[in-house]
């Protein structure tokens, strides 16, 4: 009877083995759907990287318009240089110059211009926008107020 009894408490059973890589499967399914799935950490990464993709875009074209905002002031404000008044630092010495909108003093333009011509940054399609597009192929477009200077959505 000992004998009999040491053969059947010897070893693992078939259906332990079984039940233990049936686990072992849906543990392992588990953290692959964790780490790829749609709300999983690569998913997260790409939302994540998207969103920094946008606010760079939305800062950088904020950036050009604050100083095409300053060229146009300081290109609007100059002195009077009339041969007989010295040149002052007075204020009321000023004078604003009425430039006409022509297409050359264009905002869109000028923001553009203002970035940088080698960057991924284009006017938009619409006249009113500018398009960015990022080392791996996303665009974003940066609506922009051109009366106010401020920019007002990106997409």
């Amino acid at each position: 009877m000992n004998i009999n009894k040491l053969n059947e408490e010897k070893g693992i059973t078939l259906v332990a083995l079984v039940i233990t890589i049936i686990v072992l499967l849906c543990l392992a399914g588990v953290v692959v759907y964790f780490v790829f799935g749609q709300d999983g950490l690569e998913g997260k990464d790409n939302a994540i990287i998207a969103e920094m993709d946008k606010t760079y875009a939305r800062d950088v074209v904020a950036m050009a318009l604050k100083v095409v905002e300053k060229d146009r002031e300081d290109t609007v404000m100059q002195p009077n240089t009339d041969a007989n008044i010295v040149a002052t630092t007075d204020p009321a010495a000023m004078q604003p110059i009425e430039q006409p909108v022509t297409e050359e003093t264009d905002v869109i333009d000028e923001v553009v211009q203002t970035i940088d011509k080698a960057s991924n940054f284009t006017r938009g399609a619409d006249g009113q926008s500018v398009e960015y597009i990022t080392n791996n192929g996303d665009r974003y477009v940066v609506s922009i107020d051109t009366e106010n200077l401020t920019v007002t959505d990106v997409n």
